[in-house]
């Protein structure tokens, strides 16, 4: 399981060891192979007051420190322009790890300012390739210590299709341990929180769970009348292996096994899960 946190003064000897590599650091505007500027990462971060989800952050995954990032108020444009950036430790490369930690800093930053701002190395074409794939739009150059850079700017979508969907459940602790777990995975993050439900966010739409006082019946019925099944986007097809993989821990289990990845056809690489409520979920690969 994933997460993005602000960095916290014990996160200082795991991220020495993950930035001392000398290939993650290569386009860094700064070397985090010395273990002074990882002390002054981490320091400035220990202070930070931002909103939550901005700062000088650490990426973890499974309880261990895979990476860093940034989303802080930029300090080379005007307007309160958030700007980000990330680096995680070589063995997390080609997970789908970076693309969830990317969309996570996106739609936070757009959240709060409307805009997210990020400065990419000129000869680095693998990572501004992967930056205009989680929506970044190149509008010009620059110089950054004298080398030159990109300057990428991603903007709110015009929001359409789905706004939400709302979703009664007759057991909301169990419906949030389900749901919340697949949620997280997936890169999506907790939206609203009250008395009798919660719900999960990604971009301008979001899922609602909710145990409400006018609900009739204690379990979902997928075959009857009315919501059949939610199928969301999961990255790559890595990503939807390693989520069918632990979604058993997590009170689901894979549907449609003997035919599973493909039990939507030969061409459609998805996985279908279902959780002790009766819900039915299919994750779609998008990316190859």
């Amino acid at each position: 399981m994933s997460t993005i946190r602000r960095v916290e003064e014990r996160d200082l000897e795991a991220l020495v060891d993950v930035m001392a590599d000398p290939v993650i650091n290569r386009y860094l505007a700064r070397d985090f192979t010395d273990p002074d500027v990882v002390r002054g990462f981490v320091a400035r971060g220990v202070l930070d007051d931002g909103p939550r989800g901005t700062g000088r952050l650490v990426v973890e995954e499974d309880g261990r420190i895979a990476g860093i990032a940034t989303l802080r108020t930029s300090t080379k444009l005007p307007g309160g322009v958030l700007e980000t950036g990330w680096c995680l430790a070589r063995e997390y490369w080609g997970t789908g790890l970076a693309e969830q930690v990317a969309r996570t800093l996106v739609d936070t930053g757009l959240e709060l300012r409307g805009a997210v701002f990020a400065l990419v190395a000129a000869e680095n074409a693998r990572a501004r390739a992967f930056a205009a794939r989680v929506g970044f739009f190149d509008v010009g150059g620059d110089e950054q210590d004298g080398t030159p850079h990109r300057v990428l700017v991603a903007l709110p979508a015009v929001p359409e299709g789905v706004h939400h969907v709302e979703l009664w459940v007759a057991d909301l602790a169990a419906a949030q341990a389900s749901f919340g777990w697949l949620f997280t995975e997936l890169g999506w993050r907790e939206y609203q929180r009250w008395e009798r439900g919660v719900s999960w966010r990604r971009g301008a739409s979001y899922v609602v769970v909710e145990d409400s006082p006018a609900r009739a019946g204690d379990r979902h019925e997928r075959t009857a009348p009315g919501i059949n099944h939610l199928a969301l986007h999961a990255g790559t097809r890595a990503d939807v292996d390693r989520i069918a993989a632990a979604a058993a821990r997590h009170g689901w289990r894979l549907m449609f096994a003997d035919r599973h990845p493909h039990a939507g056809g030969p061409d459609h690489y998805a996985a279908y899960l279902e959780n002790a409520d009766g819900f039915e979920v299919e994750l779609v690969a998008t990316h190859p």
